[in-house]
């Protein structure tokens, strides 16, 4: 078949990359849809309010002959407006906003990140029609409920929206209740989710990862690139091996194919003794040079780490693979895991034991396999997230290797001594990735940095709106309801029954979003699994402890307006309209 080259529209996204993110940008914008949400009710709810106040001018206008459908329409007119206004500050905000994301997102990033932020007409178009349409829909309530005014009652002497107990009022004001209640729940549930994101980055962070990462700079070299012939590669890496660990600062150095949590992941494939012929067994494999353990300080469970001998066993065996030289007689010397230990050996010595045998075929010559001289504790190879599989470290054979130096102080201060470290053996060697371990294990928890203060950043914007709104509806139910707290002040309600009239109302509303909110969270963190690492999707304790935050924050804003309603005084509130 003739080679075809694909084309693919990279405006879409790699494939590579949309699978990386498609998951967390979905839970991004199904949390900005939440916030819009939680801020369209908040709106709403105000609206409400304001049309309850302007009873007396609808009613004017409907009794001077105005029709109830022209009225709506200058509602709505109004509503729209406020929705495009509020539309056109947005867009002035993202455009400054994305790209403080993206260089917050970057931060302690070796080679800072680049995401199209721009402007195009698609996005444009989007929240232009997403602002028409919730000004619409969420101004059509305040408007019926302003054009649906009894005329009479509405211009006689006296009456205003904090004397109207009318059946209609009531149903403004369990509106105004629902749509408090409905801002609580949706916090609730961006509140757990985000709870959800940052504990696994947390339990990520922490992981055992089973070396030390501190103090410790990594940077990849090959010296093919530089000219330099197979036969001269080894002793280039042990020269520059010595040179590093001479260098002031540095405690040791070491070498592997790849860095460990490097994203980088090598396996092989043998045959264990005992099983059918045909069947192979697999196991991750790391390449390294002297010193490794002791550089990475992986610690020896039991047997010995490399002696030189081993690494001319390994050369050798390696040019037989090659073709270069006649088969080796005697096995290449690894040093596994536990892990490795434990799925093939079981609780069997493991030292001295032999395996990957195989005769001579076409594939090569026949092969002693290896040989089990030591095992070392379980570390995590190429990601934090993957479960611990087995392992095998044999002498370093391959060309190209990622050095690893342990310091003894800040690796990244002694970063430039390195570099002119490897510019005295050879100036006109390059150095790829140079950083430090522990910006390597950032960088792979990236992902899961983006999503956590992403959606962090919601849930406490979530929270913040639903508190206003609670806020906004107790401050209008203490104006409404001034006469009728003179009247209770009169009759001698003290000051503490008239606060915690106010907090109860307020309290209610509060626990009420938050049963409705955890009720919801239920049915929704599931669908968060694949992203959580080291926590259930219905953790109780983040349930619990966003609940009572949410409460507690919700009471703090319920204070204001209380307090405002303990200082009415009952001569003024008793002619109040």
């Amino acid at each position: 078949d003739e080679p075809t080259i694909t084309l693919v529209n990279a405006q879409t996204g790699l494939t590579g990359s949309r699978g990386r993110f498609e998951n967390p940008l979905y839970v991004l914008m199904f949390s900005v849809g939440i916030i819009l949400l939680i801020a369209c009710s908040n709106v709403a709810g105000l609206m409400l309010a304001r049309a309850a106040a302007r009873q007396k001018e609808m009613a004017l206008r409907l009794a001077l002959g105005a029709g109830r459908m022209r009225i709506m329409r200058q509602l709505l007119t109004e509503s729209l407006l406020l929705a495009a206004t509020s539309g056109i500050l947005g867009i002035v905000f993202a455009s400054w906003g994305s790209h403080a994301i993206v260089s917050f997102v970057s931060n302690n990033q070796p080679r800072p990140l680049t995401f199209a932020t721009g402007l195009d007409l698609r996005v444009l178009g989007f929240t232009v029609a997403v602002s028409l349409f919730t000004g619409i829909l969420f101004g059509l309530a305040p408007a019926f409920r302003s054009v649906r005014v009894d005329v009479t009652p509405a211009l006689k002497e006296g009456f205003s929206a904090s004397t109207k107990l009318s059946r209609g009022g009531a149903r403004r004001f369990s509106i105004g209740n629902a749509l408090v209640v409905t801002q609580v729940a949706l916090a609730i549930l961006v509140l757990v989710g985000a709870g959800l994101l940052v504990r696994t980055l947390q339990n990520l962070r922490s992981i055992d990862v089973g070396f030390d990462s501190r103090n410790l700079v990594i940077f990849g070299i090959n010296p093919l690139l530089a000219g330099y012939k197979d036969a001269q590669i080894d002793s280039f890496y042990r020269d520059l091996q010595g040179r590093l660990t001479e260098t002031p600062g540095v405690k040791s150095a070491s070498y592997s194919m790849v860095p460990l949590l490097s994203a980088a992941l090598m396996a092989t494939m043998f045959h264990w003794p005992g099983t059918p012929q045909d069947r192979q067994s697999e196991s991750d494999v790391l390449e390294i040079g002297p010193n490794f353990f002791n550089t990475m300080q992986i610690a020896f469970v039991a047997g010995r780490n490399f002696a030189p001998s081993d690494y001319e066993i390994a050369a050798n065996a390696f040019a037989s693979l090659a073709n270069r030289s006649a088969a080796p007689t005697v096995p290449t010397p690894v040093i596994v895991d536990q892990a490795f230990v434990a799925k093939f050996l079981g609780k069997e010595n493991p030292l001295g034991e032999r395996f990957g045998q195989s005769e001579a075929s076409q594939d090569g010559p026949a092969s002693p396999g290896y040989e089990i001289v030591g095992v070392v504790r379980d570390t995590k190879y190429n990601d934090l997230r993957r479960e611990i599989s087995p392992m095998m470290y044999t002498p370093q054979t391959m060309q190209g290797a990622s050095f690893e130096v342990r310091t003894a102080r800040d690796p990244q201060a002694l970063i430039p001594a390195i570099r002119h470290t490897v510019a005295q053996i050879d100036p006109n060697l390059p150095l790829r990735d140079v950083t430090t371990e522990s910006q390597q294990i950032d960088r792979l928890l990236f992902q899961e940095r983006l999503v956590a203060r992403l959606s962090g950043f919601f849930g406490l914007l979530a929270l913040t709106l639903a508190c206003i709104g609670l806020y906004g509806l107790l401050s209008y139910e203490v104006t409404r309801r001034t006469r009728e707290i003179g009247i209770r002040s009169a009759l001698g309600a003290q000051r503490g029954d008239v606060l915690r009239l106010v907090l109860k109302q307020g309290l209610v509303l509060a626990l009420i979003g938050a049963v409705a909110g955890v009720g919801v969270t239920l049915g929704v963190t599931r669908y968060l699994k694949a992203m959580l690492y080291d926590v259930s999707a219905y953790d109780p304790m983040t349930i619990v402890i966003v609940s009572a935050l949410l409460v507690f924050v919700a009471l703090a804003a319920c204070f204001i307006p209380a307090r405002r309603a303990t200082n009415v005084d009952p001569t003024v509130a008793l002619r109040y309209e």
